[in-house]
């Protein structure tokens, strides 16, 4: 059964984020950095971007699509100097299971794995990526959508795409930027910096301060000793008093 979906609403990028493009099909959003199928959550579009938080490990960034997190691997993805208008797909889709479409944490129909129930001809359930699973009915598509359905609360979740319609096109993001080999090399070389040296520079620069103050405070010191009037005093013959004499003052 294939796919097509249509682009919705604008999704505005952070300009301060580092954003990696999807440049082939079969690129998967993981939800551990780990390369194992089973967690996989979705194939990401292919000419959309994921936005780059951290280096997770050798061989995994820690991303965002949309607001989704997790993981996608270093050689599949490519670090772009640039902020894209429209990073992700924004789509819906609608069910249309008369009984209602369970919503599951896996690409399969197994109840103990399912969160909720997508009321029938619900059309506002949005859409993030497909990913093969389980062939529920057969001689019928093993595609599977991982979306959102939210009502009171925002549930995550797989859904078998039998049952889904009003899947539009996807259009091809032809937004491309100057390619960042290695997006997390300054700041990693920041944090050593800050971590390690701080603690020197603040010492190298407080002790040439202190001895130019103390150089320009010194000749007053010496000064004042220098010139500080000396009282001095006599004592008077046969009496138990001193007596100043004034001569002493010139």
């Amino acid at each position: 059964m294939p796919f097509s979906f249509s682009m919705g609403n604008i999704s505005f990028a952070d300009s301060s984020s580092i954003y990696a493009k999807i440049e082939q099909s079969g690129i998967y959003l993981y939800s551990a950095p780990r390369s194992e199928n089973s967690l996989r959550l979705f194939e990401i579009p292919n000419s959309y971007f994921v936005r780059l938080i951290e280096s997770a490990n050798d061989n995994f960034y820690y991303c965002v699509y949309k607001d989704v997190y997790g993981y996608v691997k270093k050689t599949e993805v490519t670090a772009m100097d640039g902020t894209p208008t429209q990073p992700f797909v924004e789509a819906n889709f609608r069910v249309f299971a008369t009984e209602g479409l369970g919503l599951y944490s896996s690409p399969s129909l197994n109840e103990e794995n399912k969160k909720c129930v997508i009321p029938y001809l619900t059309d506002n359930v949005t859409y993030y990526g497909t990913i093969l699973g389980q062939e529920a009915i057969p001689d019928k598509s093993s595609i599977w959508i991982y979306c959102k359905y939210s009502y009171d609360a925002s549930n995550y979740g797989f859904v078998y795409s039998v049952f889904c319609d009003k899947l539009p096109t996807i259009a091809t993001n032809n937004e491309r930027f100057e390619i960042i080999k290695d997006p997390f090399f300054k700041s990693q070389s920041a944090k050593e910096l800050t971590s390690v040296a701080m603690g020197f520079i603040i010492v190298g620069v407080s002790i040439p301060c202190l001895i130019v103050l103390y150089l320009l405070i010194r000749p007053t010191i010496a000064k004042e000793k220098v010139t500080s009037p000396k009282t001095k005093f006599k004592r008077a013959k046969n009496k138990d008093y001193f007596e100043f004499d004034e001569g002493d003052l010139n």
